[in-house]
C-alpha cells in the first residue's frame, strides 16, 4: 500500500510539472496578446533576471486593439492579410477533409477487416509501409499533380490529398477487431448486404474511434502549414495557419498583434476537443449482441 501511495504521488508530481510546461507558454501568449506593441518590446529590454521579467510580464495597460485589428485592420498591419477570408477557407478545408476522411477511412477499414478479399492484407501492409516515408518527399509530385489538375490556388488542392490517411485506416481497423463477426453473420442471414452491415452494425459500434479520427483529421487540416504555403499563392485562397505569416509587415513587425492572431487561430481545434474530449480515449467492448 505504501508503495502504491508513493507511486501515485510521483505520478501526480510528474503530471503536475508536465502540465506547467504546457500551460505556461499558453498563459504567456494570453497575457502578451493584451499588451500594446511598445509594452511588449520593452518587457524584453535590459531584463535583469527572472524576477525582473515576471514584474514586466503583466501589461502596463490592457488593450483589445490587437484583436480588433485582426479583422478591421489598423496602423502598421498588413491589410492584404484578410483574416476573415482565411478563417472561412480554413473551416471549409477542415470540415470537408474531416467528413471525407471519416467516410473513406471507415469504408476502407471495413473492407480490409471484414470483406476478406484476395490480397487485402498485402495491399494494406504495403500502404502502411509507404506511409512511413516523410511527407516532404511527396511535395513535388503533389504539386505537379495539383498543377496538372488546375488546382493551384484552389481549395481542392488542400482537401483531396489528405483524405486517405493510412494511419486512420489502421486505427479504425484495429478497433473493428473487437466487434464480433457473429453480428455480421447474423445480419447477413437476415438478408442484409455488406453496405447495410456497415451502416447498421459496424458504424454505430465504431463511433468512439470515428470521433478520435475526426479530431485528428480536423486538427491536421486546420494546422497544416507547409502544403498550403506551397500550393496557395493567392492571399484570398490562403488558410489561416499558413496566412498568419502575412501579418508580418515588411518594415515593422507587430508582435503583440501576431500573438493575438495565433491565439484566435488556436481556438477552433481547442473548442472542438473540449466538446469531444469524453470520447477521445473512450473505448467500447462489444460483447453482447449474440445471445446463445
Amino acid at each position: 500500500m505504501a508503495a502504491n501511495k508513493l507511486a501515485k504521488r510521483i505520478a501526480f508530481i510528474f503530471l503536475f510539472l508536465l502540465g506547467i510546461v504546457w500551460i505556461v507558454p499558453i498563459f504567456w501568449l494570453i497575457i502578451n496578446s493584451f499588451k500594446y506593441d511598445s509594452d511588449f518590446i520593452t518587457s524584453f529590454a535590459n531584463v535583469k533576471g527572472p524576477v525582473d521579467y515576471l514584474t514586466r510580464l503583466w501589461p502596463r495597460q490592457w488593450t483589445v486593439a490587437n484583436y480588433i485589428e485582426m479583422f478591421v485592420g489598423g496602423a502598421g498591419t498588413n491589410t492584404t492579410a484578410n483574416l476573415l477570408a482565411m478563417f472561412k477557407n480554413s473551416f471549409i478545408v477542415a470540415i470537408a477533409q474531416t467528413a471525407g476522411v471519416l467516410i473513406i477511412t471507415s469504408l476502407s477499414a471495413y473492407a480490409y477487416e471484414r470483406l476478406n478479399f484476395k490480397g487485402g492484407n498485402a495491399i494494406f501492409w504495403a500502404l502502411m509501409y509507404m506511409s512511413m516515408f516523410p511527407n516532404v518527399v511527396n511535395l513535388l509530385p503533389m504539386f505537379r499533380i495539383a498543377n496538372a489538375l488546375g488546382w493551384v490556388n484552389n481549395l481542392n488542392a488542400l482537401i483531396w490529398p489528405g483524405l486517405a490517411g493510412v494511419f486512420n485506416i489502421f486505427l479504425i481497423r484495429n478497433f473493428m477487431k473487437g466487434i464480433p463477426k457473429a453480428l455480421d453473420e447474423a445480419a447477413t442471414i437476415d438478408g442484409a448486404n455488406s453496405l447495410q452491415v456497415y451502416t447498421k452494425i459496424i458504424l454505430p459500434s465504431i463511433l468512439p474511434v470515428m470521433i478520435v479520427v475526426g479530431l485528428f483529421a480536423f486538427n491536421g487540416a486546420w494546422n497544416d502549414f507547409l502544403w498550403p504555403t506551397i500550393v496557395m499563392t493567392d492571399v484570398n485562397n490562403q488558410t489561416l495557419t499558413a496566412g498568419l505569416r502575412l501579418l508580418m509587415g515588411q518594415y515593422e513587425q507587430k508582435w503583440a498583434h501576431m500573438i493575438a492572431s495565433c491565439l484566435v487561430s488556436m481556438m477552433p481545434p481547442f473548442l472542438l476537443y473540449l466538446v469531444a474530449q469524453k470520447y477521445f480515449l473512450q473505448g467500447i467492448s462489444v460483447q453482447a449482441g449474440v445471445k446463445g
